[in-house]
């Protein structure tokens, strides 16, 4: 009987003891992961980047688009288109010279030279007109240069073309027409602002007029002209 007692009594400790090691390994596992709890830190981070503007020009007049043989009397046309692609969400300018400007008339043949409309002076705000007139109203009895940018051929519509400047419509009687200014003093003639971006290329006309007299010598006169376009 004593011998059973104590195998009980052994069996009740290792059973305790057991029980024990159970309880302080659960603990400790608590614990730790309190531990673990406690210790775990949040950390944020903010990424940021400046995108550099991106800005792609041309100013083309094809072959087709030159002016056709010239009868004294009788007004031809001439034609240039700007091409522009940015991602600049504030906008671009473009500024029109005659590199022949400077020291005489843009078109120029020898000594002999084609007058120029007065030059073309813009408004500081494209709502308000400049010194463009209506075709009629051109000086020298309009035998004379003269452009003017186009408001059908355009694709991002009144942002680039200012109708205060150039007329509501390409019509005879409201198409306003500017004589072409020196290159020492390049003027604005097209103004897209601030939300006029599209990822599309921008596409805008600009037109020429010319007429001359009876007495206007023969000859093959030209015009080196500059566009730039400028992100704003």
């Amino acid at each position: 009987m004593k011998k059973l007692a104590g195998v009980l009594a052994l069996s009740n400790d290792r059973s305790d003891t057991i029980a024990i090691l159970q309880a302080l390994i659960a603990t400790l596992l608590i614990f730790s992961t309190m531990l673990f709890a406690a210790q775990a830190y949040a950390a944020a981070v903010t990424l940021s980047v400046t995108v550099q503007t991106s800005f792609s020009f041309t100013a083309v007049t094809n072959a087709g688009d030159q002016f056709p043989a010239l009868t004294p009397g009788t007004y031809v046309w001439a034609t240039t288109t700007l091409a522009v692609t940015t991602n600049d969400v504030s906008g671009w300018t473009v500024q029109l010279a005659g590199d022949n400007r400077a020291t005489g008339n843009n078109l120029q043949s020898g000594v002999n030279s084609i007058t120029d409309q007065t030059e073309w002076v813009p408004n500081a705000a494209t709502s308000s007109p400049g010194n463009a007139v209506i075709r009629t109203g051109l000086t020298n009895s309009g035998n004379v240069l003269a452009f003017r940018v186009m408001t059908a051929s355009t694709t991002n519509s009144s942002a680039f073309t200012s109708t205060s400047w150039w007329g509501t419509t390409d019509a005879d009687g409201t198409a306003k027409f500017a004589g072409i200014a020196s290159s020492t003093v390049q003027r604005t003639i097209g103004n897209a602002g601030t939300g006029s971006y599209s990822a599309s290329q921008h596409l805008n006309t600009v037109i020429y007029y010319l007429n001359v007299s009876a007495s206007q010598p023969t000859g093959t006169y030209t015009a080196p002209l500059t566009f730039t376009g400028v992100a704003t």
